[in-house]
């Protein structure tokens, strides 16, 4: 049998295994073979001719890819290539998470990137046709540089509410080991609650203002535990708790320690907006930056100058006889020794006094 490939450029036929015309041209692979008994021509062409650039995106445990899909007769593959530093580069998504096309979009993930390494990504749309050489795009452009951080925040655990016995604060269903738990509490009354055994009390602070309340900040590394039990000590007027999972990236195996040359926290006077004072300044690398706000009101503390924070919960609630407001957002701070500045809160509704504390962990 005899076999030729053969590259079409604007209606002229020419030897070639690769496609590589310019801005304006059609482009198509033609695959001829001919036996004794038959003939046979398949071609193969490509929409767009320009492979789109991937679009990173950093998860709570690995690094999403995804660009517009690449349509062609065939079915199209693609080669993903991640450039680390110094231009050292491997192919990614492989095996089991080859990407997958949906409603016009390729996606997959990047399970295997170092948390704290700044990447780019490529793609080449391909086409493998039996019995003849694969054809390609040239690869895309290179993307954006991403950096995944240590710890990225994935969800929070349900609100745990009660007057008086203890309550059983449930972990996010999110949890795996190694994790980084953290518990917050908040009290109508000025006073602690016990802070429950195993949890490492990081913030214990109280106001008696223009409103009592108290707030209460552990925790430990998710380690197979059973939940908690929170003894409220509220009096009547309520507590409410709940976890927050901050998840380790893919390939960080070290645990979760305290980054931060100190945490702050205290209580403000009654205002419409606050800022936390002094700014945080971290002493570990792709430290993540936690801002916590709470007061004794039925009010939702709310991001007004984000300086870069993402809010991660805004909540009123009425745990008992009193009404109580949550507010947390977090950062990443990539250098050792950053510095975050801090984000200006909004609470909405009578105005009460303030309960801060910003912390980092890595």
């Amino acid at each position: 049998m005899t076999r030729w490939h053969f590259l079409a450029v604007t209606g002229l036929l020419a030897l070639s295994s690769h496609a590589n015309a310019s801005v304006g041209e059609t482009s198509a692979l033609f695959t001829a073979s001919s036996t004794s008994s038959t003939s046979s021509l398949t071609g193969a062409t490509f929409t767009p001719r320009v492979a789109p650039v991937v679009i990173p995106t950093v998860t709570a445990r690995s690094i999403s890819l995804s660009w517009p899909e690449v349509k062609s007769a065939k079915p199209v593959a693609y080669n993903v290539t991640r450039t680390g530093p110094v231009g050292t580069s491997s192919q990614v998504c492989t095996g089991a998470n080859l990407p997958v096309t949906n409603q016009g979009t390729v996606r997959c993930l990047d399970t295997t990137a170092t948390s704290g390494v700044s990447y780019t990504y490529s793609q080449q749309p391909l086409l493998d046709i039996a019995n003849s050489t694969p054809w390609s795009l040239p690869a895309s452009s290179s993307s954006s540089s991403v950096s995944a951080p240590r710890l990225s925040y994935i969800d929070s655990g349900p609100d745990a509410s009660s007057t008086g016995p203890a309550v059983t604060v449930p972990y996010p269903a999110s949890v795996e080991l190694g994790d980084l738990l953290i518990l917050i509490a908040i009290c109508g009354v000025n006073k602690a609650p016990a802070t429950p055994p195993g949890w490492n009390q990081i913030v214990s602070r109280g106001v008696s203002r223009s409103s009592n309340a108290y707030l209460l900040v552990a925790w430990r590394v998710a380690d197979g535990s059973p939940a908690p039990s929170l003894d409220p000590r509220s009096n009547g007027s309520g507590t409410s708790a709940r976890i927050l999972n901050y998840g380790r990236f893919q390939t960080n195996s070290a645990s979760p320690v305290v980054a931060t040359s100190g945490v702050v926290s205290g209580s403000a006077v009654a205002s419409a907006t606050f800022t936390p004072s002094p700014n945080v300044v971290t002493n570990g690398a792709n430290a993540t930056v936690i801002s916590i706000v709470a007061m004794s009101a039925g009010n939702s503390p709310t991001l007004t100058n984000a300086q870069s924070f993402t809010q991660r919960i805004s909540q009123n609630l009425s745990p008992g006889s009193g009404t109580l407001g949550l507010g947390v957002a977090d950062l990443l701070v990539v250098a050792s020794g950053g510095s975050a500045t801090s984000p200006t809160w909004t609470q909405s509704g009578t105005v009460k006094d303030w309960i801060y504390a910003t912390l980092a962990f890595r």
